[in-house]
């Protein structure tokens, strides 16, 4: 594997049914944001990608007004 990837879009492993509501533009927008925030987030604490704190992430794209 590959430690401190982050996955967004239409590249992401869902079932075939989670998949099909994943491939439209708007859902992967949102997993774009989302793991632009958490990358951010990563490079100044330092951490790797397993230990992101999923709370923070969820009020940082509150914030931006993301769509959760």
């Amino acid at each position: 594997g590959r430690d401190n990837l982050l996955l967004a879009g239409r590249c992401t492993s869902a079932t075939r049914e989670a998949a099909g509501c994943l491939r439209p533009t708007v859902p992967c927008m949102i997993m774009g944001q989302a793991a632009g925030t958490a990358a951010a987030m990563l490079s100044r604490s330092g951490q790797a990608a397993r230990d992101v704190d999923v709370q923070t992430l969820r009020n940082l794209l509150r914030e931006q007004g993301a769509v959760l």
